[in-house]
């Protein structure tokens, strides 16, 4: 799994000169500022000597001419930078073969190693090394499962029961014409110009009955074909393990989709299989992505802080404070001073311990059930896996009875 555990950034201002070509006494200046970050298991020093190195690194590559990115971007799920996830790590500890559980980081291979995180909004995460645990978004089931109507976002592209009735431009642009046609009358005829905004208004209150009708079916559609996605995803599993006996799952419901575990076997998230998990259940692309950068699985374990009842009651604001946490005073930018700094951080604690409190009056999955193949059961239980979802199944709360989070 790659999760540092210290990190750190570091820029510097760097000038190429060069001679110019119309002169022998005149310069040609380029500037730039490279900024990037370190990272380290082992200390701060450490993560800022592997930030100034990599700023070297791109220093030399942008001497050489080449068309660097300048300044590193927090990006989310680390779409492109290949920059390992920046989480707190909250605890760590190993589920052995033989179903024990230990802290501290000596570990074998073959043990299950989990590590808890606390993600960029606050939530606690899960990362697993060889648990598989597949994320699946019901917006991406619904473009998978209907593709004419959804799009991979989970907007509806068409209104099938609409399909006979003319198009919001076409009726737009009739009553344009219309609104043209009816001027032309009144200033012929010389009549009051309150005819045409009587029209006017009238047309209005038409377009929006019309749109808030089209956004009444858009709702109980998406709330018609959102309720089928729990049979449709059953029955994905169904047919997986009627095709692959020797496989197993269990299955979880979230707020916004769905989770599975397998349960027959750990793996590592490089394995072809799991590859092939992925696409055969039509897994959130950007969990893979995060799966695929990090080498692990992951799992939120508590409630996102906006679907909380306390942000909207005001006990608890929605972002969490001081995002940047990781980063100590040597590594800073030069206008955050010490003590605006020690006030986020100290904003940042208080909202931890604020927003752990409340998140236990929700959990964050509700379990469905498990789906055994006939092969499966005969083979040497896993209690590493056991041990895991016994782990999972009590920090998430699955069986109490709270409102999903």
């Amino acid at each position: 799994m790659l999760i540092p555990k210290y990190w750190a950034q570091y820029k510097q201002r760097f000038e190429l000169s060069k001679m110019a070509d119309n002169a022998s006494d005149d310069f040609d200046s380029k500037q730039a500022t490279i900024k990037r970050y370190g990272w380290s298991d082992v200390s701060q020093i450490e993560a800022l000597a592997h930030a100034k190195e990599r700023v070297k690194e791109a220093h030399q590559r942008w001497l050489e001419g080449e068309d660097i990115v300048r300044r590193e971007r927090r990006e989310e799920y680390n779409e492109s930078n290949g920059i390992p996830i920046r989480e707190q790590i909250i605890s760590k500890q190993n589920f052995l073969e033989n179903g024990l559980t230990k802290t501290g980081l000596e570990s074998k291979a073959s043990d299950t190693q989990l590590v808890v995180t606390r993600n960029s909004y606050g939530a606690q995460v899960a990362n697993v090394n060889n648990v598989a645990i597949v994320d699946v978004d019901n917006d991406q089931l619904l473009h998978y499962k209907y593709p004419d109507d959804y799009d991979s976002n989970g907007y509806i592209t068409l209104l099938t029961d609409n399909q006979n009735q003319p198009s919001a431009k076409i009726k737009v642009w009739v009553f344009v014409l219309t609104f043209i046609l009816i001027a032309s009358v009144i200033s012929w005829l010389g009549l009051s110009w309150l005819w045409l905004l009587v029209v006017m208004i009238g047309a209005t209150a038409y377009l929006w009955q019309q749109a808030s009708q089209r956004e009444k079916v858009r709702i109980q559609k998406y709330a018609d074909d959102s309720a089928s996605l729990p049979s449709f995803i059953t029955d994905l599993i169904q047919k997986r393990i009627a095709n692959y006996p020797n496989e197993s799952f269990r299955l979880y419901e979230t707020p916004a989709g769905f989770r599975i575990i397998a349960t027959h076997d750990t793996i590592s998230p490089s394995d072809a299989l799991v590859a092939d998990w992925f696409e055969y259940f039509y897994a959130d692309t950007n969990y893979v992505r995060l799966c695929q950068a990090q080498q692990c699985f992951r799992a939120r374990l508590t409630a996102k802080p906006w679907r909380m009842n306390e942000v909207e009651d005001k006990k608890l604001t929605k972002d969490i404070p001081a995002k940047n946490f990781w980063f100590d005073a040597e590594s800073m930018d030069a206008d955050s001073s010490i003590e605006k700094r020690q006030n986020e951080l100290k904003a940042r604690k208080q909202w931890i311990n604020n927003y752990d409190k409340y998140a236990k009056n929700y959990r964050a999955c509700r379990y469905v059930e498990s789906f055994i193949g006939k092969e499966a059961s005969h083979q040497l239980e896993h209690k590493s896996i056991q041990a895991f979802i016994d782990w999972h199944d009590r920090a998430c709360q699955v069986d109490e009875d709270l409102l999903l989070g």
